[in-house]
């Protein structure tokens, strides 16, 4: 029997909580253990990604009165079983990255190398773990003196 993991979300995602999930989907993945999620309220790009990554199903209930059905045949087939049935076609995921500041899905970003946070905006400390970065700038080279020529 393979390692599974259910994700029940009931309630916005907690931005406090992103580095500790990051590592949790990391070390899924690495274990080959898959990570479902079963959404009630809004979506999770950070979920869908889970999902995605290590091979798991993201479903948003439709209809909340049928969660049981949707639990019973969405989530409880193992990996195996899940190939013979029909199951809900799989989410198209948004890899783009949210800035930790304003919750904006940004291309390009700049990332605190301590704790992975993302930031639209360069700041010399990160809001999220308080690390200050020194920013290295170009070395100065002096002007070479120009030597003047004798006319003679």
């Amino acid at each position: 029997m393979k390692s599974r993991i259910l994700v029940i979300k009931a309630a916005e995602d907690s931005a406090l909580q992103y580095m500790n999930f990051m590592n949790v989907i990391f070390a899924a993945q690495k274990q080959s253990v898959l990570i479902d999620a079963c959404v009630l309220d809004s979506d999770s790009g950070l979920l869908q990604q889970a999902c995605d990554i290590t091979g798991g199903i993201y479903l948003k209930v439709p209809h909340l009165p049928s969660l049981l059905q949707y639990l019973l045949w969405v989530f409880l087939p193992d990996q195996e079983q899940r190939s013979q049935l029909v199951l809900p076609p799989p989410v198209h995921v948004d890899y783009r990255a949210a800035c930790f500041c304003h919750r904006n899905l940004i291309e390009i970003g700049y990332v605190c190398s301590v704790c992975l946070s993302i930031f639209c905006n360069f700041s010399p400390i990160c809001s999220t773990c308080e690390t200050a970065f020194k920013i290295s700038l170009p070395p100065v080279m002096k002007a070479k003196k120009k030597k003047l020529k004798l006319s003679v």
